[in-house]
């Protein structure tokens, strides 16, 4: 009986219905392989089943299977695993075949179809594995299954939650558990900030095993950085008692770009091998992606805060521009009768005299005055409200110089101390001294200070109005406060005294008349000159203080 190697298929020998794919893989497949024909008489074997122990070597071209099988019904068995391939498609199991020395050698036989034709002389394909090797496919096969087992975990874990830190954490934990590792760290890398932050951690190290410094994973970490830098698994090993520890750090890799780093710790009896790093090579890739999946959702998660607080600050805009619209219409509608009312008066003053309905001349003159009064006071009510239109428009200006303090002031005291005498009030003054100069507009300046002065002795029924000045040594600023002992503000009031088209009290602004613009105007113009206004009142009916801050001038001796 001819070698079994010199009857083995040859790369040469072409066998009819034998495709050029199928060829190549039997001749170069580690796996013994046996070519049948539709009678089930053998065609070919390949040179791995010479490999296989105790095969004997005189299985040739033209003999049939039953002649190798260590069975008493070869024939039997035959012919029940061709039934089942003809029907079932598939025939695998453990047989029996005859060695060399006549002794059973147990082996892992599977035979399947082949669909090429009636013409096709390959009708069947055996696989022949040795049992050994049939346990170690099956422990690969194991291996393979826990480790996409564990790809598939790693990839749930994932998008477990829809909070980033959180799902790094069951990241970790599914890289440990389900890849048997000893610990985990995931560091995240923020370009912005240039510095790694740990955001999954999951260990189940004993805590009587002590690792050195350079076995723990941290921003400055020499070997964690070495892995971002060269974009390389980088592999850190230290002896222990009766293992060794190997700690691997990967970066995280997304769209060619370094996201982070994860450092895997193994204490077992070698170092990891290379399918083993190659497997955690695998993983990194997953996670990186996982990570710049964290990152793109915190982006849009902080635009969509952004995007929030643009939108909450329009609605509040929109609101407050609704509440100025509505002040605004409540304004004109009491400017309106503001202003009708000393034009009313003026008419019928008018009229009285046009009329010759006074008596004598002194009375005619009396006449005259009030018109002359209601004139003057709808002079400032118009005033008012076309200097509030120049503040809108932004056209009110102011020419800085140099002001003496005191001549000004004093002389608005004067003039309105006739007011305050006709009211029976005290208006008093402190601290007026003659090199007070600050930086201001003369006319603005006296304007302000008419209006609060007038301000506080309007509504001042009885008791005193207080002006005191005060230059404190190194300070910037002149301050100017304005104390009465008049109806005062209410507390839910007092934040709208500044605002555009708000009045206190619009019943106040009838009774006391006024256009009520006085604080607005007055808040605005010292503003342009650079100082401040304040106000403060303890309540209704318990005076009000108003404070003016001008930046200091240049006094004439310096």
């Amino acid at each position: 009986m001819a070698p079994l190697r010199q009857t083995m298929l040859p790369a040469s020998v072409q066998v009819p219905g034998l495709g050029e794919a199928l060829r190549e893989h039997f001749e170069r497949t580690p796996v013994g392989m046996i070519l049948l024909a539709k009678d089930r008489r053998i065609v070919a074997v390949n040179h791995a089943l010479s490999s296989l122990a105790g095969i004997n070597s005189s299985i040739l071209p033209g003999s049939f299977l039953r002649r190798f099988l260590w069975s008493d019904q070869a024939g039997d068995l035959e012919d029940r695993i061709f039934e089942e391939v003809d029907r079932e498609g598939r025939w695998a199991g453990e047989v029996d075949f005859r060695s060399s020395l006549g002794d059973s050698c147990p082996m892992m036989l599977a035979i399947t179809p082949v669909t090429g034709g009636e013409s096709a002389e390959v009708r069947y394909i055996a696989t022949v594995v040795e049992m050994g090797q049939q346990r170690w496919i099956e422990a690969e096969s194991l291996r393979r299954a826990q480790e996409l087992a564990a790809f598939a975990a790693i990839a749930v874990a994932t998008g477990s939650s829809h909070d980033p830190q959180e799902m790094l954490g069951a990241v970790s934990r599914q890289v440990v558990e389900g890849l048997g590792m000893d610990a985990c760290w995931i560091q995240r890398y923020d370009a912005g900030e240039s510095a790694l932050r740990l955001v999954g951690e999951a260990s189940y190290l004993n805590p009587s095993i002590k690792l050195s410094p350079r076995m723990i994973p941290d921003s400055v970490n020499p070997a964690v950085l070495r892995a971002m830098q060269t974009r390389e698994l980088v592999a850190e090993s230290e002896l222990l008692d009766r293992s060794i520890a190997t700690v691997v750090h990967m970066p995280l890799l997304a769209r060619g770009e370094v996201v982070g780093v994860i450092s895997i710790l193994s204490i077992a009896g070698e170092k990891l091998s290379s399918r083993e790093s190659d497997l955690l090579r695998a993983v990194g890739y997953q996670i990186g992606t996982a990570v710049q999946n964290v990152r793109l959702v915190e982006s849009v998660r902080q635009h969509e805060s952004e995007l929030q607080e643009k939108n909450d600050q329009l609605e509040r805009l929109v609101e407050r521009l609704r509440a100025a619209d509505r002040m605004k219409s409540e304004f004109l509608a009491n400017t309106s009768h503001e202003l009708r009312t000393p034009l009313n008066s003026i008419i019928g003053f008018l009229n009285l005299i046009i009329d010759d309905l006074c008596q004598d001349e002194a009375e005619q003159k009396e006449l005259l005055r009030h018109a002359l009064a209601s004139s003057t006071h709808l002079l400032d009510l118009i005033n008012d409200v076309l200097d509030l239109s120049r503040i809108e428009a932004g056209r009110l200006e102011v020419e800085l110089e140099d002001v003496m303090l005191e001549p000004l002031l004093s002389d608005v005291i004067e003039t309105l101390d006739v007011q305050a005498r006709a009211k029976g009030l005290r208006l008093s003054s402190a601290g007026l001294s003659p090199g007070i100069v600050v930086q201001a507009d003369s006319a603005r300046l006296r304007q302000i200070l008419v209006n609060v002065i007038g301000n506080a002795i309007k509504f001042t029924s009885e008791g005193s109005v207080s002006v005191s000045v005060a230059a404190p040594s190194g300070s910037p600023y002149v301050d100017i406060e304005v104390r009465d002992t008049g109806i005062g503000i209410p507390l839910q009031r007092r934040e709208f005294l500044f605002q555009k088209f708000s009045q206190a009290d619009a019943s106040m602004t009838r009774k006391f008349g006024g256009s009520g613009l006085g604080l607005v105007i007055v808040k605005e113009l010292v503003e342009m000159m650079g100082g401040t206004v304040t106000i403060d009142s303890p309540g209704e009916g318990r005076g009000t203080t108003v404070g003016i801050s001008i930046t200091r001038g240049r006094s004439a001796d310096s």
